[in-house]
């Protein structure tokens, strides 16, 4: 694991850069005297005020600025949360990449998609591996998550080890890939880590998850009283659910229809590896269910981003070709939905019942976390007996518990630190303190293809758009008299129904003929203006009618 002869005044950073106080976004900043390592490099979806956002990443500025320090981008698991902001920052630092083969197999398949054409240096590791830097050997060991292969990370320093636990749950049921080596993370807590950042999303879960071998045997009783079509959507790299749910499937003889570019991509790379064996012939194309008596199908749907509620959304308003829900459909929603998602889970779930489908929502019983709960996150402290500890991977009453739970193991209160976004722990000759505010964070949108400097004002404005519509006032100015011709247009997008507003529409009207007229155009520079006083009249009039603000926009042309 490396030489542990002390290092005088080694100075050792661990910074958040992101996945504190939310979920996903995962980013963790560590440095070791003029070496930096960054573990994981994850997205979050956006929130439901971000309009239009694709996805949000953390502000790699500071590493930008230090690349040259920067000695690669080590990865837990493939999943967004850990992979999705490589395609968006790896050409601002071209780094290396490490990761298990399954990680890298759909870092690679996203990187594509995103038209990612840059050559990078991918490093395929495995519990054996090992790398050896200046002031660090970077080591791995298997945990069980919700794809194989997945990995803790070592950072092996002369105070001691810094264990990166990645997400994670403990599960004796699972099979040998999906296994976490609990021999590996005995040995290294035998005397006891230098700091440890753990995975908190479910430390106010109390207990155990249930065995994934239960949630299989419930997955099968549900499928049993499927006599149409079977419907099932699930995150795309979840492949310990996928795997119960097509073994179901197949053992009633059903055919295979994937829906949507994410679920195909994970399937493709998991048969490549060999954690799915499936032949060809159990998969068929949309246009091929015609083909089939209803009892013989299975239709797979992970949605284009992964998002599982989108996807069954997307399929109950009519909006995929060749799918609709028919009478008599079972549709298994094997997720559970994040906080933003819920709302609109449950509306869909009203209109598939309405629709006549046979609905089986997600439930403990049918979907295993992911994530371990307070039970397995206790195991985690016990077995690795921490000097320090930083919860991660949660919003605050996640981490906050999970702190709790820490303290309760025996780690040192004072050492326990629930750092924010950009705070540092410095550790110099095993003595720490914490540096607030060390490193300048903050949200970048990825909107479309634009990365970051996305102004508030925009994302204001189509918030508004969301809510309140616009409002478009039209007219046309004579070149030679400068006099209105004509009269005023109005039209509305999202704000009022124009049949039920005319009285409204039509003062309107009038109040932008008689300003103009009122006030007559002296020259074009004077245009500018006068729009700014339409607008603002038109904004107090609307307000006053509807209690609404939309965006109005005023235009006028030469005729």
């Amino acid at each position: 694991m490396g030489s542990k002869v002390k290092k005088i005044n080694e100075k050792i950073k661990i910074t958040p850069l992101g996945g504190v106080e939310e979920i996903a976004k995962n980013m963790y900043l560590v440095e070791i005297n003029n070496e930096m390592f960054l573990l994981d490099s994850g997205l979050m979806f956006p929130e439901t005020e971000m309009i239009g956002i694709d996805a949000v990443i953390p502000d790699i500025s500071y590493i930008i600025k230090n690349r040259d320090k920067l000695k690669g981008i080590f990865l837990s698991n493939g999943h967004v949360s850990s992979i999705g902001a490589i395609p968006y920052i790896i050409d601002k630092i071209n780094c290396p990449i490490f990761g298990s083969k399954l990680s890298l197999e759909l870092l690679k398949s996203n990187l594509r998609k995103l038209g990612v054409k840059k050559r990078l240096k991918f490093n395929y590791v495995n519990n054996k591996s090992a790398y050896k830097f200046n002031n660090t050997t970077v080591s791995f060991f298997k945990t069980t998550y919700s794809m194989p292969d997945s990995l803790g990370i070592v950072l092996t320093t002369s105070q001691g080890e810094i264990v990166y636990t990645g997400e994670f749950k403990f599960d004796q049921s699972v099979s040998k890939e999906y296994r976490a080596d609990m021999y590996e993370i005995s040995r290294l807590g035998q005397n006891g880590v230098l700091a440890l950042l753990s995975d908190s999303s479910n430390a106010n879960t109390n207990g155990y998850n249930i065995p994934e071998q239960d949630a299989a045997i419930q997955i099968d009783k549900a499928f049993y009283k499927a006599n149409k079509r079977l419907i099932v959507t699930c995150y795309a790299s979840n492949f310990l659910t996928i795997s119960h749910i097509i073994k179901s499937a197949l053992n009633q003889n059903r055919k295979i229809v994937l829906l949507g570019s994410a679920i195909e991509d994970a399937i493709r790379s998991a048969r490549k590896l060999g954690y799915l064996k499936l032949e060809d012939n159990k998969f068929i194309s949309i246009e091929d269910l015609k083909n089939y008596p209803k009892n013989e199908i299975f239709i797979l749907s992970a949605g284009e981003q992964g998002e599982p509620i989108e996807a069954i959304k997307n399929i109950a308003e009519n909006k995929i070709s060749n799918i609709t829900i028919e009478e008599g459909d079972t549709v298994m929603v094997a997720a559970t939905p994040s906080p933003t998602m819920e709302v609109m889970l449950y509306d869909t779930l009203n209109l598939l019942v309405q629709l006549g489908a046979n609905v089986v929502a997600t439930s403990k019983r049918l979907h295993a976390s992911s994530h371990a709960t307070k039970e397995e996150l206790k195991l985690m402290l016990n077995m690795l007996r921490p000097k320090y500890f930083i919860p991660v991977q949660g919003e605050f009453r996640n981490l906050k518990r999970h702190a709790e739970l820490a303290v309760e193991t025996g780690v040192l209160e004072e050492n326990v630190h629930l750092l924010e976004k950009g705070s540092t722990l410095e550790i110099i000759n095993e003595k720490s303190r914490v540096i607030k505010n060390n490193i300048p964070v903050g949200n970048v949108l990825i909107d479309g293809k634009r990365i970051g400097n996305l102004e508030e004002s925009v994302l204001k404005d189509r918030k508004v758009l969301a809510n309140d519509g616009v409002f478009v006032a039209s007219y046309a100015i004579s070149k030679k008299t400068k006099t209105l011709v004509g009269k005023p247009c109005i039209q509305t997008k999202g704000f009022v129904y124009i049949r039920k507003s005319t009285e409204l529409i039509r003062e309107a009207e009038q109040k932008v003929e008689e300003y103009i007229i009122k006030n007559p155009i002296k020259s074009i520079r004077d245009c500018s203006a006068i729009k700014l006083e339409i607008r603002n009249m038109l904004s107090s009039l609307l307000y006053d009618n509807t209690k609404r603000k939309p965006i109005i926009i005023v235009n006028f042309s030469l005729v």
